[in-house]
């Protein structure tokens, strides 16, 4: 039950947003046990952002929230794998992109708690 929110100060094509939606659902099947099938996803692009003291016309900041704890070294290579997407598909530089793992032991969906 992933979650995977960009926000980006590039206007994205929507083929670009396909292009990224594509390769988030790779990059959290990096993590054992995740499926794109249950991946939700949202993309704000065309964002007012500011980054170092000024503002940007190309940065983003990638959110991942997961159902539980993931190890160290798979969310390092999905990491990796965001970084490389955002470059390749929309333009937007690896120095120019943060991405925050967020992780919850409990979870809604289905009108239910799940632990």
């Amino acid at each position: 039950m992933p979650f995977i929110g960009i926000k980006t100060a590039n206007k994205l094509t929507p083929s670009q947003k396909l292009a990224v939606k594509a390769g988030m659902g790779q990059a959290v099947e990096l993590i054992p046990g995740k499926k794109e099938e249950k991946m939700m996803m949202s993309i704000e692009d065309g964002s007012n952002m500011f980054f170092r003291g000024e503002e940007k016309e190309s940065c983003a900041f990638v959110q991942v929230i997961l159902k539980d704890e993931a190890a160290f070294e798979d969310k390092a290579a999905m990491t990796a794998k965001i970084f490389d997407i955002l470059e390749q598909e929309a333009g937007i530089a690896k120095d120019d992109t943060y991405v925050n793992i967020q992780e919850y032991p409990e979870w809604g969906s289905r009108g239910v708690l799940k632990k």
